[in-house]
């Protein structure tokens, strides 16, 4: 990559901001085509004394059916993060995408960051240091890591990367339901089917307000894996409880099947979303 190309990628993530949002790009430095065969453990040196993690609540605490149940690291040096990236990331000699690659992790591998530096060298990146069982250091962009353990999902047709608790149940044919621990409290609708047979509009899950009842905030192109989508953002209110959530929509068409995703979520874990996706891989 010249550095014409470098400059103009700095450009773009300062344009962006620190926040990535529900905006989900791939800078250059991702590797391709890694399979989602199961969970990954790396034998990095595991951090010693790190805070007690906590469960993330609801905003107000009050609102237990909408809340992303997930046990976050603290943002403290050294501290547990894992790999989210459904194709992997690089693992660096130097925080820079130039710099000799020394390996590369696979989705759902657990490692310790060590140390990290944001934008030391103009490309917009935070860039994590990690230490291999070798005894080398190495970085990796944070881009592609999470604060909170994340496990396999699947359904016949869908793989995603969860928090820890998270499994799919199957509801009818073509339809799963992504519940915490089999409990009530659903976070992510699936639905799928031939593309010749997709409904015009997706279909709201029972159990949420009608659509004419939603609220739009805002669309935003997103990553499902390597395969462009929107991410259709909407503010709801839970009949019965009437608490507040955020409901995400994505429709990704492939050549053969289609693929309604909804997300249901507090407003403090809108983020989470582009990670979620940005780790599936789909048939």
């Amino acid at each position: 990559m010249t550095k014409l190309e470098l400059a103009a990628w700095g450009l773009v993530m300062t344009l962006l901001g620190a926040e990535v949002g529900l905006a989900v790009l791939r800078p250059w430095d991702h590797h391709v085509a890694l399979s989602l065969s199961g969970s990954h453990t790396s034998s990095l040196v595991p951090a010693n004394g790190s805070p007690s993690p906590t469960v993330t609540p609801s905003a107000g605490g009050t609102c237990q059916d909408v809340v992303v149940r997930r046990i976050e690291q603290g943002n403290t040096i050294p501290r547990s993060a894992w790999v989210h990236a459904s194709d992997g990331v690089n693992v660096r000699a130097a925080p820079a995408a130039s710099a000799t690659r020394l390996t590369t992790l696979p989705t759902g591998t657990q490692l310790t960051v060590q140390g990290e530096q944001t934008n030391p060298n103009g490309d917009g990146i935070t860039w994590y240091q990690i230490r291999m069982s070798d005894g080398r250091d190495g970085w990796l962009s944070g881009r592609y890591t999470t604060n909170y353990p994340i496990s396999l999902a699947s359904t016949d047709s869908l793989k995603i990367w969860l928090p820890v608790g998270y499994q799919f149940q199957t509801t009818v044919p073509g339809k799963a339901e992504a519940r915490y621990k089999n409990g009530p409290m659903t976070l992510l609708y699936v639905e799928t089917g031939a593309r010749d047979q997709a409904p015009t509009e997706t279909m709201v899950p029972a159990g949420l307000p009608p659509r004419t009842a939603w609220t739009a905030r805002s669309a935003e192109q997103a990553l499902v894996g390597d395969l462009p989508a929107t991410d259709h953002v909407f503010s709801i209110k839970l009949a019965g409880s009437g608490c507040a959530g955020l409901v995400h929509e994505i429709r990704l068409t492939t050549t053969t099947r289609y693929y309604d995703l909804i997300f249901l979520l507090d407003e403090p874990s809108s983020s989470v979303v582009a990670q979620l996706l940005d780790s599936a891989t789909v048939q």
